[in-house]
């Protein structure tokens, strides 16, 4: 526990009142604080406890508690004893501060322990602005926010979690922790715009090796749990070196950064080999894929109306109005079995067609509709190819 050092400052915080019950409470006091021993002082601690349960110097014999537990690195024990300090209520800055530093080391996340911690750094963080913690306002804060992410993480509310650990990186870019953290946070909100931020957080949380890393032990771990993540996001280890040295320069990826994920990877291979062997259904795929994203209507309205196919496509005739002289054709693009196209023509064919025919066509986006999906294409009858031709007699 890296801040468990600031006791000093917890001590110093309040000052004690020379009001005691009588001489006995006098002299158990200066015998407590020239007890060196942190389990003799403790047992002085509970001799005092038992004899002046109520007493002016409760808050004092409360730091002595912590100190005491600090001593043999009892996290537990100094939070109970944190607890106590602002049970009921009270606005106890020593209380406050600890309760708020220890919450995100305990073993245990029951509901009540977590709010007691919100309270806890709700009141701290608005202290902070006090004149009694502007020397160390940044740091009072920063330790606020990293309690309530953590509270939220265990709440699974990632979303405030984020927002908390955001804060806290803004303020101190090198706290490990913080980005071991987030980065956690981030995989487990499962968005898909949240994984590469989530590796890329782990990757800094595992890498990083200035003032504020993770213990050696702490980042290997860190770096198999990432090597899992990175594998199954990305479908292979190539350019996780890569990430590790990018990571370690700053505390959030750079705007436009991405990590290719294994379907995508695959989707792109698939779409190659399209192009590659039947350029014009790829690139039907390609116009359809992007229609079907959420802003495809959107995108229709700006890019798309009243300009040309890229090229020629090929559709399978599934209905034609009117019927004898057809001039409007709904055919099947990507899907043989699906009205997809909508194609307006200039002029009637003079025959029917038969369902089933495979047209080539050429023409002008007109119209988009999203659900069910319909593009509307105007064009030249003379463009269309493989339209059959008339049978003598009819």
């Amino acid at each position: 526990m890296k801040a468990l050092a600031m006791v000093a400052c917890a001590a110093a915080l309040v000052a004690a009142p020379a009001k005691w019950t009588d001489r006995n409470e006098y002299d158990l006091v200066l015998t407590i604080r020239a007890e060196a021993a942190p389990r003799k002082r403790l047992a002085l601690l509970d001799q005092w406890k038992a004899k002046y349960p109520k007493t002016e110097l409760e808050q004092v014999r409360e730091e002595l508690y912590l100190s005491a537990w600090q001593s043999l690195g009892d996290s537990a024990r100094m939070l109970a004893v944190a607890r106590e300090m602002i049970s009921g209520g009270a606005d106890n800055a020593v209380g406050l501060y600890w309760c708020t530093l220890l919450v995100p080391e305990a073993k245990e996340t029951s509901p009540d322990l977590l709010a007691a911690g919100e309270k806890a750094a709700r009141q701290l963080l608005a202290a902070a602005a006090s004149e009694a913690w502007q020397k160390r306002r940044g740091e009072v804060e920063l330790l606020a926010h990293r309690a309530l992410g953590w509270i939220q993480w265990q709440r699974a509310d990632y979303a405030a979690a984020e927002a908390e650990f955001t804060k806290c990186l803004q303020q101190d870019p090198n706290r490990a922790e913080i980005s071991a953290w987030f980065g956690t946070v981030l995989a487990l909100d499962r968005q898909p715009a949240n994984q590469v931020p989530a590796l890329w957080h782990m990757a800094r949380a595992a890498s990083y090796r200035g003032a504020g890393a993770l213990p050696d032990g702490q980042r290997r771990q860190l770096g198999t749990v990432l090597e899992r993540l990175y594998a199954t996001y990305h479908g292979e280890m190539a350019g996780l070196d890569q990430l590790r040295m990018a990571s370690v320069a700053a505390a959030f990826p750079p705007a436009g950064f991405d990590i290719e994920s294994a379907s995508a990877a695959a989707l792109r291979k698939q779409d190659e080999e399209l192009s590659r062997t039947n350029p014009q259904l790829a690139s039907w795929i390609r116009i359809r894929r992007r229609l079907e994203a959420p802003d495809g209507e959107a995108y229709f309205a700006a890019s798309l109306r009243n300009t040309p196919l890229p090229g020629r496509l090929k559709g399978t005739l599934l209905r034609a109005t009117p019927a004898g002289k057809p001039q409007e054709l709904v055919l099947g693009v990507g899907d043989a079995t699906a009205e997809e196209v909508v194609l307006k023509l200039d002029s009637a064919f003079p025959s029917d067609g038969a369902a089933g025919t495979v047209l080539e066509f050429e023409g002008t986006f007109d119209a988009f509709t999203k659900a069910p999906f319909s593009l509307t294409i105007v064009g030249n009858r003379e463009k269309v190819e493989g339209w059959p031709a008339r049978q003598p007699g009819k």
